[in-house]
C-alpha cells in the first residue's frame, strides 16, 4: 500500500496498458473498500425482506417527491412490467402504497408509507455506516477525506447523493461571475 508507481504489476489503478495515475489507484482502494461493505447493504435489504432491487426502489422513492411507475422504470433500468413487480413487492410488504396524481389523475404514483420511511432509515444507516477503521483514522485525515468526498460529490450527480441523504443538495461551485474582475 502506498505505492503510486506506473506499471501493469497489478496496481489497483492500473489499465493495463502501463497507464496509472495516483487518482486512478486512489479511486480503485476506495471502489475496493465500497464494495468490501456489499454484503452489510445486502444484509440490511434482506432484513427488511427485500431483494437488491427492491431495496434501491424503496430507496429512490420520496414521501415529498411521489414516483410515477414509468421514472421508477428509467431509475432502475427496467421495463415497466418488472418496476410494477418491484412496486407490487414494496406494496405487499406495507412500505409504499399508489396513489392518483395530484396533477393528472390517469397517473398513479409511489409514495412510502410510515413503515417505508422507516426502512429507508434502516437501510440508509447500513448505506453509509462507515467501513472497519475509518472512525480510527486520526481526525485531520477523517477530514481531509471529507473535504475530497465533498468535491466529488459536487462534480458527480448531487440529487443521487442528496435523495440518500449523503450530501445537502446545494449547487455546484460556479467559475467567477461577471462582477469579479479577471485575474491576471
Amino acid at each position: 500500500m502506498g505505492s503510486h508507481e506506473a506499471g501493469i504489476g497489478g496496481h489497483p489503478g492500473d489499465t493495463g496498458d502501463g497507464a496509472c495515475s495516483i487518482a486512478r489507484e486512489a479511486w480503485a482502494i476506495l471502489v475496493g473498500v465500497s464494495m468490501s461493505q456489499r454484503k452489510v447493504w445486502l444484509d440490511a435489504g434482506q432484513a427488511e425482506g427485500l431483494t437488491p432491487p427492491q431495496a434501491v426502489s424503496l430507496m429512490k422513492l420520496s414521501p415529498d417527491d411521489p414516483s410515477r411507475l414509468g421514472d421508477l422504470a428509467k431509475h432502475m433500468h427496467c421495463d415497466a412490467s418488472y418496476a410494477t413487480a418491484l412496486a407490487d413487492r414494496l406494496e405487499e410488504r406495507g412500505f409504499v402504497e399508489r396513489r392518483v396524481s395530484a396533477t393528472d389523475r390517469r397517473v398513479r404514483e409511489l409514495v412510502p408509507t410510515a413503515a417505508g420511511v422507516a426502512a429507508q432509515k434502516r437501510l440508509r444507516a447500513a448505506i453509509i455506516a462507515p467501513p472497519p477503521g475509518l472512525d480510527e483514522l486520526p481526525e485531520e485525515d477523517q477530514l481531509a477525506l471529507m473535504r475530497i468526498a465533498e468535491r466529488l460529490a459536487e462534480r458527480a450527480d448531487p440529487r443521487v447523493a442528496a435523495r440518500l441523504g449523503l450530501v445537502p443538495l446545494t449547487p455546484p461551485a460556479t467559475a467567477a461571475t461577471s462582477d469579479e474582475a479577471p485575474v491576471g
